[in-house]
C-alpha cells in the first residue's frame, strides 16, 4: 500500500471515469450513426481538442509553472488570444477538410471556450489541486456521453447535435472554472504579470506539438486512407487506446508540477522512478485486458459493424507505450528545462511531428496499422530527444553519499 496515495493514481481515477464516458459515447455513436457521420464526428472532436489546446498560446503552461497572476487581466488576454486562434483553426478546417460553415462556427466557439477552460484548470493544477483541475478539464467527455444519449433519444443520425452539445459543455466548464478562480483569488494588483514572450511562445509550441500528436492519426487519415478507416480508428482509439491515453495524461498532468516543486535531484529521481513503476504495471495489465476483451466489446456493442483485428489492436498497444514514454519525457523536460532547453524541446517536437507525418504517408500502403506505427515513430523520436535534453538535470551530484545512491 506504500504507493497508493500517488497523485498519478488519483489523477487516473478521474481520467479513468472520464475515459469510460468517452468510450461509452463513441460506442453508442458508432453504433447508431452511419460510417460517414461517425467519421465526421471523430474529425470534429479531434479538431476542437487540438484547437482548445492551441487557443491559450502557452498561457496555460505559464500558469502551471506559477509564473503569472491569474486574475481579470489574464482572463481578458486569454479570451482575446483564444478567439483569434479559434478563427484560424476554423478557417484552416474549412480549407483542409471542407467543413460546412455551421460546423466551422461551432468549432470556433468550442476552441475559444476550451482554451479559457484549460487556463482555469491550469491554475488548480499549479496549486496541486489535481482532482479539481481534472474534473473541470475532463468534464467534456461526460458532456460527449450526454450528447450521444441525446442524439439517440432525439432520433438524430448526424454528427451535429452531439458536437453542439459538446461545445456548449465546454463553454459551461469555462464559465464555472473562471468563476471559481476569480472567487478564490487573493488580493493583488489585478494587473497581468508579464512573462517573457519567448517563453510563452515556446511553451505554446510544445503544447501545440503534443496535442497535434495526440490527434495526428485522425488528422492524417482523411488524406491518406478512407472515411471508413477514420471511423474505424475512432472506435479503435476509444476501446484499445483509452487505457494508455488515460495513463499518458495522468502521468503528464500530475508529474510536472511535482517535479517543479522538488527540492533536489534525488527527490526528482525518486519521484520519476515511483511513477514509472506504476506506469509499467498498469500498462502491462491494460495491454492484457485490451487483447482479451476487445473481441467481446466488438461483438456485443458494435454488432459486427466494425472489425478490430489483432494487428490493429497490437498497433494500438505499441502506440500507447510510445505515448507513455513521451509523457514522462515531456513532463520532466517542461518542469526542469531552462529557457534555451525549452526552445530545443519545442524544435524537437515539431521535427518529430514532421517525422510522424512523413512516416504515416510512407506507411499508408499498409493500411491503418501502418499509419499508426508511423505516428508512433514520431512519439518515440520526441521522447528520446526530450530525455536527452534534460538528462543532466537528473544526475546526482558527486557530494551525494553512496548509500543514498544505492537506496535510490
Amino acid at each position: 500500500m506504500r504507493y497508493v496515495p500517488s497523485p498519478t493514481v488519483n489523477s487516473m481515477v478521474v481520467y479513468g471515469a472520464s475515459g469510460l464516458a468517452f468510450v461509452g459515447a463513441n460506442l453508442l455513436l458508432a453504433r447508431v450513426l452511419s460510417t460517414e457521420h461517425y467519421a465526421l464526428l471523430t474529425l470534429l472532436v479531434a479538431l476542437v481538442t487540438v484547437g482548445q489546446h492551441l487557443a491559450p498560446m502557452g498561457l496555460d503552461a505559464v500558469v502551471t509553472r506559477g509564473r503569472v497572476d491569474v486574475g481579470p487581466a489574464l482572463l481578458k488576454r486569454v479570451a482575446a488570444v483564444a478567439t483569434g486562434v479559434g478563427v484560424a483553426v476554423s478557417m484552416t478546417a474549412l480549407l483542409l477538410y471542407g467543413l460546412s460553415a455551421a460546423s466551422a462556427v461551432w468549432l470556433l466557439a468550442g476552441t475559444t471556450a476550451g482554451g479559457l477552460m484549460l487556463v482555469a484548470g491550469a491554475q488548480f493544477q499549479s496549486q496541486h489541486r489535481f482532482l479539481q483541475s481534472l474534473a473541470l478539464i475532463m468534464s467534456q467527455n461526460l458532456v460527449l456521453l450526454l450528447g450521444a444519449v441525446v442524439t439517440i433519444a432525439a432520433g438524430s443520425r448526424t454528427a451535429d447535435l452531439a458536437f453542439r452539445i459538446l461545445t456548449v459543455g465546454l463553454a459551461l466548464a469555462a464559465a464555472l472554472g473562471w468563476t471559481l478562480v476569480l472567487r478564490e483569488r487573493r488580493e493583488s494588483s489585478g494587473q497581468f504579470a508579464g512573462v517573457p514572450c519567448t517563453e510563452e511562445l515556446t511553451l505554446a509550441g510544445v503544447s501545440a506539438a503534443g496535442m497535434i500528436f495526440i490527434q495526428l492519426e485522425r488528422l492524417v487519415i482523411p488524406h491518406v486512407l478512407t472515411v471508413a478507416d477514420l471511423a474505424l480508428f475512432g472506435v479503435l482509439g476509444a476501446i484499445a487506446g483509452s487505457v494508455f491515453r488515460v495513463l499518458q495524461m495522468a502521468v503528464g498532468f500530475s508529474l510536472l508540477p511535482r517535479l517543479r516543486s522538488a527540492k533536489s535531484v534525488l527527490e526528482r529521481r525518486e519521484l520519476i522512478a515511483r511513477e514509472l513503476r506504476f506506469a509499467v504495471v498498469i500498462a502491462a495489465a491494460g495491454a492484457v485486458c485490451i487483447l482479451a476483451f476487445t473481441p467481446l466489446v466488438e461483438h456485443w456493442f458494435l454488432a459486427g459493424k466494425y472489425h478490430l483485428s489483432t494487428v490493429l489492436v497490437v498497433a494500438a498497444i505499441f502506440s500507447g507505450v510510445a505515448k507513455i514514454a513521451h509523457a514522462f519525457a515531456r513532463a520532466t523536460a517542461t518542469a526542469v528545462a531552462t529557457p534555451r532547453e525549452l526552445a530545443l524541446l519545442n524544435g524537437a517536437g515539431w521535427v518529430s511531428v514532421a517525422i510522424a507525418v512523413g512516416a504515416a504517408f510512407v506507411a499508408a500502403p499498409w493500411g491503418l496499422a501502418g499509419v499508426m506505427y508511423g505516428v508512433s515513430l514520431g512519439w518515440l523520436t520526441w521522447a528520446i530527444a526530450a530525455f536527452a535534453l534534460v538528462t543532466h538535470h537528473l544526475r546526482l551530484p558527486a557530494s551525494v553519499p553512496v548509500a543514498s545512491r544505492v537506496a535510490e
